[in-house]
């Protein structure tokens, strides 16, 4: 007698055992259960999650800092080669001889024509920048004076101008994060200095290569003269001497120091041109050729 497939299986079920089943509410809680308690995380999971983040965080912070600043420096740097081409450019055209350090900022009133002193109207700062194409400085009117680009540091930020000499506001007269050597062209009576011409001549210069053209100078009062404070015009004027210095930029184990161009063209970041023995406002004595070109 043949058996078909179908009593095969109706006979094999008999003989087990009846498993015990759920009801179709009890498995829908049950997923909902498991689901809850595996998908979750912890409060120690969370934890320590945050706790990975907060170490991550430390490392990363300081290193997009240092990023910042260095890019900041970058800009600097940039900006001062920029204004050292220019000077040579000029001087190419003016048979080696470099415009004046100061500008109406110098005049008695400030800011306007002086005709004790033409010798500001031939500022760097006014003649300059038409060979970068931009704008000569006493084009642009007080309140509106230019920041940025190639005027200023982009690390260099003026305080507010109560800071400052009451003469004195930068967010209406501008102001310079960097100055030209004032003594390239000491055309003006101070103490026992002797008295330079007005324009200075490179091929009269000793040592071009040691010779600050153009440097960064301090912003902040409290930090001029050596970082013995009284600069109250920071910023004010176009050329300034060793008491503007800055040291505004941070290389890795050096400390901070500042960005200077050489009468030659090239650049360095100096961190050593306090001299510690002067006194205040440490002048630097006549032969120094770091300062003095002649």
């Amino acid at each position: 007698m043949k058996i078909d497939n179908a009593t095969k299986r109706t006979n094999s079920h008999k003989g087990m055992q009846a498993l015990p089943t759920r009801t179709q509410h009890e498995c829908l809680r049950g997923y909902d259960v498991g689901w809850s308690v595996h998908g979750s995380f912890t409060l120690v999971e969370l934890l320590v999650v945050v706790s990975v983040v907060g170490v991550l965080l430390s490392v990363l912070l300081p290193c997009l800092a240092r990023a910042r600043a260095t890019a900041k420096e970058v800009a600097c740097v940039g900006n001062l080669r920029t204004w050292g081409q220019a000077f040579h450019l000029y001087a190419l055209d003016y048979d080696g001889t470099l415009p004046h350090t100061d500008d109406r900022a110098r005049n008695r009133p400030p800011d306007v024509y002086d005709p004790a002193h033409p010798e500001h109207e031939c500022c760097y700062i006014d003649l300059l920048p038409p060979l970068m194409g931009r704008r000569p400085w006493r084009d642009f009117d007080n309140g509106s004076k230019p920041i940025n680009d190639i005027w200023q540091c982009p690390a260099a930020k003026p305080l507010p101008d109560s800071a400052y000499s009451p003469s004195y506001q930068p967010s209406v007269q501008g102001y310079h994060s960097y100055a030209m050597n004032s003594y390239l062209e000491h055309d003006f009576e101070f103490g026992s200095y002797k008295q330079y011409p007005s324009f200075l001549k490179l091929s009269l210069c000793r040592a071009p290569s040691r010779t600050i053209l153009i440097f960064e100078q301090t912003l902040d009062p409290q930090q001029g003269y050596g970082q013995q404070g009284g600069h109250s015009m920071a910023g004010r004027y176009t050329a300034e001497d060793a008491r503007a210095l800055t040291e505004r930029h941070a290389h890795i184990r050096r400390g901070l120091g500042g960005n200077i161009i050489m009468l030659d063209g090239h650049r360095e970041w100096r961190n050593d041109l306090w001299d510690e023995s002067l006194g205040n406002p440490r002048i630097p004595s006549e032969n120094d050729m770091t300062w003095f070109p002649y």
